[in-house]
């Protein structure tokens, strides 16, 4: 085989835009092509094996470029069942069927370049199967899963548009019903905020503004304008409708919050990231490039102590609502309220219309007209109905997706030229796409709706925090010594999913694992309780891997002891950074490491030898040190005759042995 090419070291890799791979499956007639981060897959029996596929047997192509920087000798393998063929530049590298584990390809001398990498999967005949490829490095690393790194980006963008999530997104089918069976699309089972005694939570003035014009509030809002407030028709609408919401109350909300407390709100705002999703709330210009949440309106919406019961359950009202949950404590919301409040007083949106005084009669008419309760809860009964999902015809030319002369009745749909265009043209093929899911796929529409890389760097991609922190470094300027403390990283989501165990990862979605694995930083991993199941099984997915749960089984006492011994201060000196149970570790330093008494339950144990073998192959910026020679050999010869593998199951087996009330070795 002549002189191919791939980069063998993982932070050689540019970071300049997030790696994709195409991925076709194919099922009988039926073909779907999408982008993926991994060529890897898992797909349990009867369950799609791609989003708009049935359950069933199918094939998989993978295909990209390998960027390759410097010349390498590497082995390529595969981990999973059914069957594979690898082809590099063309030319076959390896070809497996049933169990892949079997043996690798031969040792491939590659140079630098780009060079086209294709793998084509065959699925087990029930239509089950497991993917994943990797990598070895020849006296360089050991057998890994490739990274998403090594493949460059795709970069049409037409290709980021799914029209099946825009449907889901945009709760079209609250309106338009339909049934797309067990399978479908979880987004479509969620739905609009709760409007139910919204008078107790929400102005008038606010509530007329937003129905005017609600992406002018909220540019990435769903939310459909229903009137047009530029005619004196709508902007009378607009009122009406705010009139009669404003009237839906329980009872007055108790007092607003103290603006004595608003330079602690500053300080926890700057602390917890908040600019990462929001733009600073004495900010009344939309953030439109990075998508971030204006704050501007906050003191002309939330009235009295709402705004303290939001930020303490932000799902409250809203199950499907993006904010998470980052259960602050009763000091930090009544301090976060009046530092919101304070700063937004004045700067809120100005009325898009003048709008003339409401009718609360006229305004609960109009709801139900408007069919409001098809997607709300809590309004009066809907006199209109709109045709079912499956009566849709001619997409383009008159309803939501229409001209404005041709509208009608149907809403402003907030949808741009681009995504009305790949709507109307997989309107043909939108049922079987929101039929079928998979929880890979899942995981990609949701670590993105949920903006999950405002705080986490993905795919070498920095966080957008990274790049706008700074922007509220002032509103801790009073804090001595505060411009001193160690810059706090936080963990990458890239690999994530084949990190964490699946239930350790679900807790910590769930905001239910404790204590936290890094209580020394400020900011704090919030809760996505909605869609923690599914998110932990899907970013699983991504990487070929099944659900997985701490093992049981107890290693021999020989080699628990072993690992004792590599742990403690005559070994590695691993305590230097870990604290063990509640023997804290022995540095004093700022950012320590995760406590020991986690590790078990936390790490799936080819992450953890995946980790040990090079911390910096995973996290470029890691503080963790490398406890291997070039040649991969432990730094102690004299313990298991320098195998770092086994000294690192020793590691391992000790660590699952420890648990709150170990003490030190």
């Amino acid at each position: 085989m002549r002189a191919l090419a791939l980069l063998p070291l993982l932070f050689f890799l540019p970071l300049a835009a997030s790696a994709s791979l195409t991925a076709t499956f194919q099922q009988g007639e039926k073909s779907i092509t999408t982008q993926t981060r991994l060529p890897s897959l898992s797909v349990a029996p009867k369950s799609s094996p791609a989003q708009g596929l049935p359950p069933g047997p199918f094939t998989t192509t993978f295909s990209g470029t390998l960027l390759i920087e410097k010349r390498a000798r590497l082995y390529f393998s595969f981990e999973g069942k059914g069957d594979a063929i690898l082809k590099i530049a063309g030319e076959e590298a390896l070809n497996l069927k049933g169990d892949l584990t079997t043996q690798k390809s031969n040792r491939l001398r590659l140079n630098p370049g780009e060079h086209e990498i294709e793998i084509t999967y065959t699925s087990l005949p029930d239509g089950s199967g497991s993917f994943r490829l990797m990598w070895e490095g020849s006296k360089t690393f050991p057998t890994e899963p490739i990274p998403s790194t090594a493949f460059t980006a795709f970069t049409k963008s037409a290709a980021t548009i799914d029209p099946a999530h825009l449907i889901a997104s945009h709760n079209c089918t609250k309106c338009h019903t339909a049934d797309f069976g067990k399978s479908a699309l979880p987004e479509l089972t969620h739905a609009a905020p709760d409007l139910t005694h919204i008078g107790d939570r929400a102005s008038a003035e606010w509530l007329t503004r937003w129905i005017a014009e609600p992406d002018k509030l909220k540019p990435t809002t769903t939310m459909p304008a229903m009137v047009d407030h530029t005619k004196p028709e709508g902007a009378q609408a607009a009122a009406d409708l705010g009139a009669y919401l404003a009237t839906l109350k329980s009872t007055e909300p108790g007092p607003a919050p103290d603006k004595a407390l608003a330079q602690d709100g500053g300080t926890h705002f700057h602390n917890l990231g908040c600019i990462a999703c929001h733009t600073k709330p004495d900010q009344n210009e939309p953030d439109f490039e990075q998508g971030r949440i204006p704050l501007n309106n906050v003191a002309t919406k939330y009235r009295g102590d709402s705004l303290v019961k939001f930020l303490k359950q932000p799902n409250a009202h809203h199950q499907a609502i993006k904010m998470p949950d980052f259960r602050l404590s009763a000091p930090e919301v009544q301090s976060i309220a009046a530092f919101l409040t304070e700063e937004s007083t004045g700067r809120h949106t100005p009325d898009p219309s003048e709008f003339p005084p409401g009718d609360t009669a006229r305004g609960k008419a109009l709801a139900a007209s408007l069919n409001c309760t098809s997607c709300h809860q809590g309004l009066a009964e809907s006199t209109h109905q709109a045709p079912a999902f499956s009566e849709l015809k001619n997409w383009s030319s008159k309803g939501c997706l229409g001209p404005d002369e041709n509208r009608g009745k149907a809403p402003r749909v907030l949808l741009t030229k681009k995504e009305k265009e790949a709507l109307t043209a997989a309107a043909p093929t939108l049922t079987e796409k929101l039929s079928f899911d998979t929880p890979a796929a899942y995981a990609t529409r949701q670590t993105k709706a949920l903006r999950c890389n405002a705080c986490h760097a993905n795919d070498g991609l920095p966080s957008t925090l990274t790049g706008n922190h700074a922007d509220t470094k002032s509103l801790v300027a009073h804090i001595a010594g505060h411009s001193e403390k160690l810059e706090q990283s936080r963990p990458p989501l890239t690999h994530m999913g084949a990190m964490l165990q699946t239930p350790y990862l679900e807790k910590i979605l769930l905001g239910t694992a404790t204590p936290r694995p890094r209580p020394w930083l400020d900011m704090r991993m919030p809760a996505f309780p909605l869609h923690a199941t599914r998110l932990t099984h899907g970013l699983a997915a991504q990487h070929g891997l099944p659900p997985s749960t701490p093992s049981e089984k107890i290693a021999p006492a020989t080699q628990i002891a072993i690992g004792r011994k590599l742990v403690g201060m005559t070994g590695y000196a691993c305590l230097t950074c870990h604290a063990l149970g509640e023997s804290p570790a022995l540095a004093a330093f700022e950012v320590q490491g995760i406590n020991f008494d986690l590790a078990h339950q936390r790490l799936r144990p080819s992450y953890f030898h995946q980790w040990m073998q090079n911390p910096t192959r995973l996290v470029p910026d890691t503080k963790m040190p490398k406890y291997t020679n070039d040649d991969g050999s432990g730094l102690r010869p004299d313990i298991l005759n320098g195998d770092s593998a086994k000294q690192f199951e020793a590691i391992r087996a000790y660590l699952q042995s420890v648990n709150k009330k170990t003490t030190q070795p």
